[in-house]
C-alpha cells in the first residue's frame, strides 16, 4: 500500500495534522468533516493564524461509489475543542492501493473500498 503522500490530490494536506470534526457513513458514501491541514504546496494555503502551526481548512474527505466498509475499534469518544466543537483527533495514516483506502486515527480503523476520494474546502 502506498502512504496518502504519494497521491498528488492528497500530498497537498497534512493528515497528521488535520482534525476529524465528524463521520458519516451512508449506503455508498463515506465523509469526513475536518480542519484540513494545508501544506505550503496548497494553492490556497496561507500563513497560520497566530495560535496555530498549520494553515487550517474546513473541508470534507469524501469517498463516492462506496462497496465495501469496514470500520474497527470506533470505542474512543470524541473530546470537545477549545470551541466545545467535537473532535475525533487526527488522521494517523491513509493508505492507499487502487481503489482500496485503510485510514487509522482516534477514531478506529476504517478500510474502504470506493471509485473515488475527493477533498473539497469549503467557503
Amino acid at each position: 500500500m502506498n502512504d496518502y503522500r504519494e497521491v498528488s490530490r492528497l500530498a497537498v494536506y497534512h493528515l497528521e495534522e488535520s482534525y476529524v470534526l465528524d463521520i458519516q457513513a451512508r449506503p455508498g458514501s463515506l465523509a469526513l468533516e475536518m480542519d484540513l491541514a494545508l501544506n505550503v504546496d496548497h494553492p490556497q494555503h496561507r500563513p497560520a493564524l497566530p495560535g496555530e502551526r498549520h494553515c487550517y481548512r474546513r473541508g470534507t474527505l469524501q469517498f463516492s461509489q462506496v462497496v465495501d466498509l469496514h470500520w474497527v475499534d470506533q470505542g474512543t469518544q470524541p473530546a470537545k475543542d477549545a470551541t466545545g466543537e467535537l473532535d475525533y483527533g487526527t488522521v494517523d495514516s491513509l493508505e492507499v492501493e487502487g481503489n482500496l483506502y485503510v485510514m487509522t486515527g482516534d477514531f478506529g480503523r476504517i478500510s474502504v473500498t470506493a471509485s473515488d476520494l475527493s477533498i473539497r474546502l469549503h467557503d
